[in-house]
């Protein structure tokens, strides 16, 4: 008798991991397949994750029904167990994660054509249509001896400057891989990142593509999974999600701007994309490659300590870097410019227009204002839900909470003391590009955030607007920092670098460093006269002082003794524990019992090596109605710690969290 082990939908919210079932003799079953199976008084879907013959000792009830063929393959129920055990989650999460919501559901599986289908992205007419072979440029020195350290090892660092044809060693890698029979699988940080890297790697690389990503339709987003499924798909090219697409024979994984923070997961399963990367090429046998012009601390450190090879590219192929300066914006204040654009961009911006040129203002702030407060007694409009002010937003003539949504119009008078001193203050990138329209009417002028770009096909449609000089002068936040190569953007300003910088987070520093030298590198890409103009009132900060001389090694050298003095990653591993509820003491106080239970079993069982701090409140303390207080577990080997966990309603983890 055959017995199958099953991650069971409906008991997600237990603590048990699977459940024992029989096989019937008519069902042929391996591990993957979708059942469905009898829970308690109903009937649920579950996936198998391993079958056997022995015994469970228990009395088990059959497997009800099994699809007509797996949806996971082999490899990715063992990538699973892996992801569940790193990020403390049950495993019936990372199963369901690998699948789209439309081939897990219970409607049109979007596994056949569909007559009711209207919309068609872009993108995807880009990816399947048909476009003009290209041979790519002889390789340098630089990057055939990258792609011979790639072709060595199984995990490989690629650290190249901005344009020294990081793109061209991933297609080329990806070509001897094709050649091999083997599927590719290229992922990018940011959707913002595929249009163009969907017309190279197509004009490229003869084979077909499919792509996953956030901004299909969950119809698209389903078509394109059972392409990949079906092994119609030869290079599979998308955003985060995309670590999971089911790739039989699967020979290279390219993970680009390493270290970017769109790959972190926000909702559970809370994964980061290039930790599952690096766990899928040791599962598959797949050589992987994560390129970066300034990486992350860890992963550098981890090529420097020899956990993986590291290749470098240190010329450009073309162009050259533009000089950086940075705008001391105490000096401005001092001589009497209270605007948040200092005399040496606005001349720089106007120089560049002059020259029928292109401009990128970076501004990592959405909406009109950053806060709306009271002149008077000093307090902001906060959220009625969520400790945090709430935005300016033309679109609504109102304030909005990008945590929640809610929305309220501009009030007239101060909640607290009735006064009519109630002002926007602060910038975001609205409020920077009608400051733009009105500083050059002239000018064509485009915005590039997750505001503008909410509509289908919008990413697609402003940088083809870009592209093609139909506009003059880009403000965005970092959606524009990466990936974009545009030959006319000579001019580059960052507004304010001070912004992540303050941020309380360990790689404050590593952000800053890494936003200002992406955001250079768009300027200067065809060898034209550029320049980069960085508004900072901390110009000493060593951060921005190797960004300016694109001064990575530096960087490093100075960031990691405080990493290392403070016990952070790489010197340790982090995992916060989030405890939520309406009422704050409640909340405080199991967070408290929490962490003393914790310590306690780590006392107790004689747990060496993980430190146990808090429970402070979250730095959002109170978010969509509820308040957060925190654990937070710091050393080596937390999985160690899992069992003693918290359980139950209302508790979050998140390991290896990004802030």
């Amino acid at each position: 008798m055959l017995f199958a082990e099953v991650a069971v939908e409906a008991a997600r919210g237990l603590d048990r991991e699977t459940y024992s079932y029989e096989v019937p003799p008519a069902l042929d079953v391996v591990p993957g397949h979708r059942v469905t199976v009898p829970f308690g008084r109903r009937s649920t879907f579950g996936f198998i994750v391993s079958l056997g013959t022995d015994d469970p000792g228990v009395e088990v009830k059959p497997i009800t029904a099994a699809g007509r063929e797996p949806l996971l393959l082999p490899h990715q129920v063992e990538l699973a167990r892996l992801v569940a055990d790193h990020y403390w989650v049950p495993l019936i999460e990372c199963l369901r994660a690998m699948l789209p919501p439309r081939v897990r559901g219970k409607k049109s599986s979007g596994e056949g054509p569909s007559s009711r289908q209207r919309r068609h992205s872009r993108l995807l007419d880009v990816a399947s249509g048909p476009i003009a072979a290209a041979a790519g440029p002889e390789l340098t020195a630089e990057q055939r001896a990258a792609l011979e350290v790639i072709a060595s090892n199984p995990m490989t660092l690629l650290h190249g400057v901005i344009a020294s044809g990081k793109t061209e060693v991933y297609l080329a890698a990806a070509q001897q891989a094709l050649a091999e029979g083997l599927r590719v699988l290229l992922l990018v940080p940011e959707i913002s990142l595929t249009p163009q890297l969907v017309e190279r790697v197509r004009a490229r690389l003869d084979a077909p593509i499919a792509l996953l990503h956030s901004q299909l339709t969950e119809l698209e987003r389903a078509q394109q999974w059972w392409k990949v499924r079906r092994g119609e798909a030869e290079v599979v090219l998308g955003s985060r999600s995309a670590v999971f697409a089911p790739i039989p024979r699967l020979g290279l994984i390219c993970l680009d701007e390493e270290g970017s923070a769109a790959y972190k997961q926000d909702r559970t399963p809370r994964y980061e994309a290039g930790w599952v990367a690096r766990r899928l090429a040791a599962v598959t046998g797949a050589r992987l490659v994560a390129g970066s012009a300034t990486p992350s601390v860890v992963a550098y450190h981890g090529a420097v300590s020899g956990e993986l090879a590291l290749a470098r590219v240190t010329r450009r192929v073309r162009g050259a870097d533009a000089p950086v300066e940075l705008v001391d914006m105490r000096d401005e204040l001092t001589s009497g410019n209270r605007q948040p654009l200092s005399r040496r961009l606005l001349q720089a911006v106007e120089q560049t227009l002059d020259n029928e040129e292109q401009s990128i203002l970076y501004l990592n702030r959405r909406g009109m204002a950053t806060f709306v407060m009271c002149r008077e007694c000093g307090k902001s409009v906060q959220c009625l839900g969520c400790s945090v002010a709430l935005v300016q937003h033309a679109e609504i003539e109102g304030l909005i909470c990008h945590y929640c949504g809610y929305s309220r119009a501009m009030p007239a008078t101060c909640d607290h003391c009735g006064s009519r001193q109630v002002r926007a203050l602060g910038m975001g990138t609205q409020r920077l590009e009608g400051m733009v329209k009105k500083l050059w009417p002239r000018a064509r002028v485009l915005r590039l955030d997750s505001d503008a770009a909410r509509g289908p096909d919008s990413y697609f449609e402003i940088w083809e607007t870009f592209r093609e000089r139909r506009a003059d002068i880009l403000v965005g936040t970092q959606l524009v920092t990466r990936g974009i190569d545009l030959p006319a953007v000579t001019c580059v300003g960052v507004v304010d670098a001070d912004l992540p910088l303050h941020f309380p987070d360990y790689r404050s520093a590593e952000n800053t460093f890494s936003l200002v030298v992406q955001v250079a590198g768009r300027a200067g890409r065809d060898g034209r006269a550029a320049r980069v103009v960085v508004q900072t009132s901390n110009p000493e900060h060593y951060s921005l002082r190797c960004a300016a001389t694109n001064d990575y090694a530096g960087f490093y050298e100075a960031e990691l003794p405080s990493r290392k003095a403070f016990t952070f990653p790489p010197f340790a591993d982090l995992a916060v524990l989030t405890r939520s509820d309406a009422d704050d003491g409640r909340a405080a106080a199991s967070a408290r019992e929490a962490a003393e239970a914790i310590a306690t079993g780590l006392l107790k069982e004689r747990v060496e090596g993980i430190r146990v701090m808090g429970p402070s409140p979250a730095f959002i303390h109170r978010l969509r109605g509820e308040y957060r207080w925190q654990v937070t577990l710091k050393g080596s080997g937390l999985e160690r710690a899992r069992h003693l966990a918290p359980r139950g309603r209302g508790w979050s983890f998140d390991v290896d969290p990004t802030t």
